[in-house]
């Protein structure tokens, strides 16, 4: 859930970015420090916090994976990313692990694809819940994902809050 800061006038999302080509994703929409302010929405600003993963966060030492079970509580948008020409491929039983650990709350989250058709369609057989945006990696054209998570966080996030006072 997107932390808001009235008195900085700010809106935080933690973004996980998970995949092989995660950090191309982040380089392509110029992220610094792992941190990308947008402007000014209604006065606030909001901000996206990515944190990136491998395409199978439990393999190795599992210490991607226990990093992105600690975040799942605050987990706000998912995007995940693969490359098949260049030999990048994702992992369906980490898809499916993925699926289980924010099972039931965070399931159905926004979720964007940098990566094939064959990821997309995975995702959303296992959340219930449509891809907002499924773009070739080959491509520069990183925006249309930040656009479709950005749209829906907002969206998401304005219509959980208070409406002001009639004056």
């Amino acid at each position: 859930m997107a932390d808001v800061d009235p008195a900085q006038h700010e809106v935080v999302f933690r973004v996980a970015v998970i995949g092989s080509v995660g950090n191309r994703l982040l380089q392509l929409l110029k992220v610094q420090d792992g941190e990308l302010s947008l402007g000014s929405v209604a006065g606030y600003v909001p901000r996206l916090l990515f944190q990136v993963f491998a395409d199978d966060p439990w393999s190795g030492d599992g210490g991607d994976g226990a990093r992105l079970e600690e975040l799942v509580p605050t987990l706000d948008a998912i995007v995940f990313t693969d490359d098949f020409a260049e030999g990048f491929h994702y992992s369906s039983a980490a898809v499916e692990r993925i699926a289980k650990t924010l099972n039931p709350l965070k399931l159905r989250i926004p979720s964007a694809v940098f990566g094939g058709p064959a990821l997309a369609e995975d995702w959303s057989s296992l959340s219930g819940a449509p891809v907002l945006a499924q773009v070739d990696p080959k491509s520069s054209d990183a925006a249309s994902i930040l656009k479709a998570l950005v749209k829906a966080l907002l969206r998401s996030n304005i219509r959980s809050s208070v409406p002001p006072p009639v004056v």
